[in-house]
């Protein structure tokens, strides 16, 4: 499997304003892409975009954040994981006319 980069790194936050403070005053990001009235903010920070979004279907969890890592081919990147990583939980594919993506959740007990 070849990763290229990291395409974008997504945080689900439950209060925007307070999440827009953090990123944009304490951090110092500069949003570079706004939607849904605020409640959805990207930065761009280097070659990696992390999207902040603040949505009723889309809660923060402890059970951590979305990465999304570019590859190559994705039908082959997800069979090449399957294969070698069968502690791995996997949803469904997702394909959109801009990318297509596997959500999938490591272990606990393992450690990367």
């Amino acid at each position: 499997m070849i990763t290229n980069e990291v395409a974008f790194v997504a945080i689900a936050v439950s209060d925007k304003e307070r999440a827009r403070k953090f990123y944009q005053e304490t951090l110092e990001l500069k949003p570079t892409r706004t939607q849904m009235d605020g409640a959805w903010v990207e930065y761009d920070l280097g070659p990696t975009t992390i999207g902040v979004g603040c949505h009723p279907a889309w809660k923060p969890s402890r059970d951590g954040t979305t990465v999304a890592f570019e590859v190559e081919d994705f039908d082959d990147a997800v069979r090449e994981a399957q294969r070698t990583r069968r502690d791995v939980r996997y949803g469904k594919d997702l394909r959109r006319p801009f990318a297509g993506w596997r959500n999938f959740a490591t272990p606990t007990e393992t450690s990367w």
